[in-house]
């Protein structure tokens, strides 16, 4: 849905102060590229004094739902209100509310279906209050986290949950990393593991066959459908 966004951001320029005005405007932009998309307004809030209103914009295609704010005020819309004084970007605040709810709402479903998962790298004392960490071996943030794994295992017992968000190779890795850590004796090894496939310099690995890939995506598929929108997801 990127270049819905893209589209949304660079269409908010004209005319537009009611509900329907302004759903009808933005239906023309979208259905040039997504001709089977539905736009409803779904809020309005005054924001503060300045004489603007937020309005949040929901479009649905092929039953995918995105919600974009924006931002009207007599016959103008704009994608954002940046306060000077404040330096507060009140289309970044609204984006960043919504990841965070997000991100609660995934935490509340997924937590009691990952503490019976069978696909988990547990690692760390049992006695620890547990982490569930959704991770991808190709994300440059996820490699980031693991890098802090010693430290964290000091204080939590760390379950990691491979759902990958990036191509095949991501794929591959993740059942490679599954697999291999089965035979690992100890964290130490687990983790030797993960740091392996984490690599970004690895040019070569053994080929993963259809069933292996197929039992990653649906592990990714399981979560994904509770809500899982971005790795590294930390749930404790």
């Amino acid at each position: 849905m990127k270049k819905l966004s893209l589209i949304l951001a660079c269409s908010a320029s004209l005319f537009a102060a009611s509900n329907s005005e302004i759903s009808d405007f933005y239906s023309k932009s979208i259905k040039m590229q997504f001709p089977n998309a539905t736009v409803t307004v779904k809020d309005r809030q005054k924001v503060g004094d300045t004489g603007f209103e937020s309005v949040i914009v929901s479009v649905s295609v092929d039953g995918q739902t995105q919600d974009q704010i924006l931002f009207t005020k007599d016959d103008i819309i704009v994608p954002d209100i940046i306060d000077l004084k404040t330096r507060t970007s009140y289309a970044q605040e609204y984006e960043m509310k919504k990841f965070q709810e997000a991100r609660e709402h995934f935490a509340k479903n997924a937590k009691p279906v990952a503490q019976k998962e069978k696909m988990v790298i547990a690692m760390g004392d049992k006695n620890k209050p547990a982490m569930y960490v959704f991770s991808d071996p190709e994300c440059p943030f996820c490699r980031e986290q693991l890098e802090q794994i010693k430290d964290e295992l000091k204080n939590y017992q760390i379950n990691y949950i491979l759902t990958p968000v990036h191509g095949k190779s991501a794929f591959e890795k993740s059942a490679l990393i599954y697999k291999e850590s089965k035979k690992a004796k100890s964290d130490d090894e687990k983790i030797a593991i993960l740091k392996k496939y984490y690599d970004p310099n690895i040019k070569s690995y053994p080929k993963v066959s259809d069933a292996e890939l197929k039992q990653i995506f649906s592990l990714y598929e399981k979560y994904r459908a509770l809500g899982l929108s971005a790795t590294p997801t930390i749930i404790k």
